[in-house]
């Protein structure tokens, strides 16, 4: 009699994990995903919108930024929309002066695709030179 409660305990935990599992959205926009060769980098999450961009606590809470190695200048993912296995965001420099509109998609490999839409070019200040960062750029994770 103790083993079937024991089982019956387990299979009810169990169906009731599977189901929290399921109720979660995606995980795909979620994390760190790099390109190596630019030495640039996303920080997302795409999902529940809360990421805090170091040293820029003022802004709260956004779905993610986009920086780059070597400098703390950073582009803020304000809006982001996930549709399938693309994203459509928009960024703002530190300034707030300059916006980008581009798209972000999960490929069958494991990697990202990052497209420019419209907007200013991804720039970031490194060293005494801008870094601009060409209008499709593949990511992967660590």
């Amino acid at each position: 009699m103790n083993k079937k409660c024991i089982l019956i305990l387990v299979l009810l935990m169990l169906v009731t994990l599977g189901g929290y599992a399921q109720d979660r959205p995606d995980s795909t926009f979620i994390g760190k995903i790099y390109n190596d060769e630019l030495k640039v980098y996303i920080v997302m999450n795409l999902v529940d919108k809360n990421v805090t961009v170091p040293q820029q606590d003022i802004f709260g809470k956004v779905d993610g930024y986009m920086g780059c190695t070597g400098t703390e200048h950073v582009w803020t993912i304000v809006t982001s929309e996930v549709k399938g296995h693309t994203a459509h965001i928009e960024m703002i420099n530190n300034y707030g002066s300059e916006d980008v509109s581009a798209t972000l998609t999960y490929e069958k490999d494991g990697s990202y695709t990052y497209k420019h839409q419209s907007g200013s070019t991804l720039k970031f200040p490194v060293g005494q030179k801008w870094h601009k960062i060409p209008s499709k750029v593949v990511f992967k994770r660590k």
